[in-house]
């Protein structure tokens, strides 16, 4: 390759990030573009962004078309400056040996590519969505036609393949694996059961049938993942909400002017979680059953779910939450909140969370049983407040109350610390002089 073309591969967009999904390249090949152009959109499970060109210079050819997933440091494409020639390549497109962060050598493609398809072309190298998958359901790659780049097996095409299985196929048993035990046989007279393919699902008139977003799709797998991999128990504690109403009337306007953004119930929450994980650290880790560890963490990276007007829900995170008092929680909550909505986050803004709290209380709810956020341990959900009649000493008054749910990974502690934990935030809203953090 001449040494004025340059390529341009997958970048790295969070710590956890292993691929990335060409969703729309924003320049054409012949296209001029200048050092931070936008180039092409990138979509992860943690977030979509636009990428920049890291060149000047004119687009000389894209190597992974719209829809492909490849791995982070994949080149996807060149670029050159004008008048430059790319050098003739016999790699299919999106075929780019992956390149380490460390700039090691770069990876044989032999480890990540099939052999010859049955329309007679080459192996071309594979996501590790692609292979996972395959290797689930028990897919032989070697049968699937690529529709990608220069014959690329995409997800779709696993995908695909999968649907057009029998219901009953189950992954190829390994070599080793035991022998069955084998049921005692049928009676001569009881015909052997032909093996049905999979229904369709039923669809009715009236019934409208849509693709599920990219979106909704990464949710649902990471939901799912979070139940398989989390021992989900939930608990919840009323909270009397009273004294941070009066706190909130006798502030909230100055506050705005002030800070620019409302005073709402969630910052005052947020500073009492902080203070509850200093208390119960083992509510602040990660667990790793493989290696028998627990990380506690000693900071509070706050995950903080936003919903996008229904169409899904990211976790931005704020980082060493535990050193802001209820101003900075809530200038930064409420910054993470329109950045996510408005999809300006970098990857580095939607990971790295130690807890998340979810706020389904601005929709009036009474009471939720949230998914963990993984890797996180716990999660508090923040629901609705509303004015109810309560015991106040020998009285019932009108207060303004609220029931907080905590779902929590029984692996990293029990039911007590839960329970305590609880409490101890319960008893912070109740109690504190908050007052004084807001004059």
């Amino acid at each position: 390759m001449s040494a004025d073309v340059y390529e341009v591969t997958m970048p790295k967009l969070g710590e956890t990030v292993t691929e990335g999904l060409v969703s729309q390249w924003l320049k054409q090949v012949g296209d001029t573009v200048a050092f931070d152009d936008p180039l092409f959109e990138v979509s992860t499970d943690k977030v979509d962004s636009e990428v920049p060109s890291p060149y000047d210079g004119v687009l000389l050819e894209i190597l992974v078309n719209e829809g492909d997933t490849v791995p982070v440091g994949t080149a996807i494409a060149r670029i050159g400056e004008p008048g430059a020639q790319a050098a003739p390549s016999s790699a299919p497109p999106g075929a780019a040996a992956q390149v380490s962060e460390t700039n090691e050598p770069a990876t044989e493609l032999a480890s990540v590519t099939t052999p010859p398809a049955g329309n007679g072309q080459p192996g071309v190298l594979l996501s590790p969505v692609v292979r996972r998958m395959a290797a689930e359901k028990g897919i032989d790659l070697a049968a699937v036609a690529g529709s990608g780049a220069g014959g690329r097996i995409r997800r779709e095409d696993v995908e695909q393949a999968i649907a057009a299985q029998p219901a009953t196929a189950a992954p190829p048993a390994a070599a080793s694996a035991p022998p069955a035990v084998v049921a005692a046989p049928a009676t001569a007279s009881a015909p052997a059961a032909a093996v049905a393919p999979k229904p369709a699902a039923s669809v009715s008139p009236g019934d409208e049938v849509v693709k599920l977003s990219r979106m909704r799709l990464i949710t649902a797998d990471l939901m799912v993942k979070s139940l398989k991999t989390s021992a989900h128990v939930w608990t919840s504690v009323e909270v009397d909400f009273e004294h941070v109403e009066q706190v909130r009337q006798r502030h909230k306007e100055q506050f705005k002017k002030q800070e620019g953004v409302s005073l709402t119930y969630l910052p005052f929450i947020a500073r009492a979680v902080c203070d509850a994980l200093r208390e119960f650290p083992a509510v602040n880790c990660s667990v790793d059953i493989e290696n028998q560890t627990m990380t506690l963490h000693h900071y509070v990276n706050l995950g903080i779910a936003v919903d996008l007007s229904e169409q899904g829900l990211v976790a931005p995170v704020v980082k060493n939450a535990d050193s802001l008092n209820i101003r900075g929680l809530a200038r930064n909550i409420a910054a993470v909140a329109a950045g996510a909505r408005a999809r300006t986050l970098a990857a580095a803004d939607m990971s790295g969370s130690t807890f998340t709290i979810t706020n389904p209380g601005p929709f009036a709810s009474y009471a939720s049983a949230p998914v963990i956020n993984q890797p996180n341990v716990a999660i508090l959900s923040t629901d609705g407040i509303a004015r109810r009649p309560v015991a106040v000493g020998d009285a019932i008054a009108i207060h303004h109350m609220s029931i907080l749910g905590f779902s929590y990974d029984h692996r990293a502690f029990d039911g007590s610390t839960a329970s305590l934990f609880l409490r101890y935030i319960r008893d912070a809203i109740q109690d504190r002089g908050w007052d004084a953090e807001l004059s």
